[in-house]
């Protein structure tokens, strides 16, 4: 499962922009991705793990997601199979509410959070599509 590409740099910074979105050295990460378990959503299954888009290139995965987001930090913390040391994948049930089943895996990179009066180191970790 080895990616390709640019070395990012080492650790990514990771800071809250002036219009609140959460942003990267690599880009725009995705806080908006929320997932659902529902009940009795499908005969075949006791309950179902549903998202309602597909996730970014880009998610937070790690101690402070619950800081970010609390439902993302739910999902990834609890949905999240974890491959190898730095390999994570997410597997749901539906992306959208009566949709096709998804899967998706990332890289887990370091990173450490920009602030007005520094860096804030983390064990959070950066999650990217491989590319």
């Amino acid at each position: 499962m080895a990616a390709s590409g640019p070395k990012p740099p080492d650790p990514v910074a990771v800071w809250v922009d002036e219009t609140g979105r959460v942003m990267s050295d690599l880009g725009e990460v995705d806080t908006g991705c929320f997932a659902a378990v529902r009940a009795g959503h499908c005969p075949q299954r006791e309950q179902c793990v549903l998202v309602y888009r597909r996730p970014g290139p880009r998610l937070l995965y790690g101690e402070l997601m619950s800081d970010v987001d609390d439902e993302a930090g739910v999902y990834l913390e609890t949905h999240a199979k974890q491959l190898e040391d730095d390999v994570i994948s997410i597997t749901v049930d539906h992306v959208g509410s009566d949709g096709p089943a998804g899967s998706w895996w990332y890289r887990l990179l370091p990173m450490r959070w920009k602030t007005d009066t520094g860096w804030r180191e983390t064990d959070a970790r950066l999650a990217v599509w491989p590319d």
